[in-house]
């Protein structure tokens, strides 16, 4: 089968490109031919395909002049280049299936209303809740985002929400929802979806085994959203335990300030894959405290594939991930609550090994690679049957 993705980056700026890149991998271990639509990057981990100049990154978002702005403003509601780009895989490549994951605001609409009417089938998969609110991190599906703090943000993603809701969701012949929680969401926003949980890319290795590891890891977005305020007031809480951070965001100067006041709070910066990687399998736990409806973290699934334990908020598809696992402790959104988890783990040996082989079960079962692909395939021939 010939697959088209579609992305708005072919690197890593978080988990819906990293499960992207990976499915890519997965594809072509199983002799698909996989070809990528995305932007242009000297950090661009993919070479099969075509890729354009982006309109605006994350590094540069923030800096737009007023005519730059209304540029990147346009190409958000239809992207020529991008629309171009598609008519060229279609003639050239000829998929049997395009599948998109995150396109706005870099690609937009324009690659899926092409590929749809060429009589190619479109697969969407729902990483966050980008089809029902104009706040992708908006579960309760608002038309207009007022949780960004920055204007001109909040002005792009209203805008750009009504070509989302009335022209991309109207392409789409088969839906993925990374979890539960994701699909009842959209399903009652009348999107209707196959659910396919995500997994982690992660090279197998015994676990460390629990002499070796030390402190309690954050790796994520420093946002409030992803709860890093929660993680500096665990290490003010737990004097004793080391808290490992890594990730960069809007609250890295407060986690570099906190760093340097609380011995036991140590800031790693940004890690590439395999430093990161090791961090997880070097600790004790995993503290995800996200404080949005979190659709499906990779952070967990990464956790579960070294054997180490997680402790997460009640929040979206990551408490679906863990509880159902068994690889860790879901608690309500509370700082207070986190650290007595994390304590808990911490005193109660019998029980971190008990999370740690559930983790490791899990992620050769309901979020392995293999099933995940298996399931993709599936909704494929779904759409293409449907055509």
């Amino acid at each position: 089968m010939r697959v088209l993705l579609l992305n708005k980056y072919a690197y890593v700026t978080g988990g819906a490109d990293r499960l992207c890149l990976a499915l890519a991998r997965a594809l072509r271990e199983r002799d698909h031919e996989v070809a990528l639509l995305s932007t242009t990057s000297e950090r661009n981990l993919e070479e099969e395909g075509v890729f354009i100049s982006p309109s605006v990154t994350h590094q540069t978002r923030g800096a737009l002049s007023p005519v730059r702005a209304a540029g990147v403003f346009g190409r958000a509601l239809w992207n020529p280049s991008a629309a171009r780009a598609m008519h060229e895989l279609l003639r050239d490549f000829r998929p049997d299936v395009v599948h998109a994951h995150k396109l706005y605001p870099q690609l937009s609409v324009a690659p899926v209303v092409v590929a749809r009417r060429a009589g190619v089938p479109v697969v969407q998969t729902l990483h966050d809740y980008e089809f029902m609110a104009a706040n992708p991190l908006d579960a309760r599906g608002g038309t207009l985002d007022r949780r960004e703090s920055r204007s001109s943000y909040r002005l792009l993603n209203s805008a750009t929400f009504v070509v989302r809701r009335r022209a991309h969701v109207r392409a789409i012949d088969e839906w993925i929802a990374v979890s539960d929680y994701v699909a009842t969401a959209h399903a009652r926003r009348g999107i209707r979806s196959t659910v396919i949980a995500n997994f982690a890319d992660v090279e197998p290795a015994a676990p460390a085994p629990l002499s070796d590891r030390h402190g309690v890891a954050f790796l994520g977005t420093l946002s409030p959203e992803k709860g890093a305020p929660d993680v500096l007031r665990l290490a003010e809480a737990l004097p004793d335990l080391s808290v490992l951070v890594a990730g960069r965001g809007q609250l890295e100067s407060l986690v570099t300030r906190r760093a340097e006041r609380l011995p036991n709070l140590v800031f790693r910066g940004h890690l590439d894959p395999l430093a990161a990687t090791e961090l997880v399998r070097s600790a004790f736990a995993v503290v995800v405290p996200s404080r949005w409806e979190e659709p499906g973290a990779l952070v967990a699934l990464e956790a579960m594939a070294v054997g180490t334990p997680i402790v997460a908020y009640r929040r979206g598809g990551l408490s679906e991930y863990v509880s159902r696992s068994g690889a860790g402790l879901v608690v309500e959104a509370d700082p207070s609550a986190l650290s007595t988890a994390v304590r808990r783990l911490l005193d109660d040996r019998d029980l971190w090994r008990t999370c740690a082989a559930a983790g490791i079960r899990a992620s050769h079962t309901m979020f392995s690679k293999e099933s995940h692909t298996t399931a993709v395939l599936g909704v494929y021939e779904r759409a293409r049957a449907a055509r």
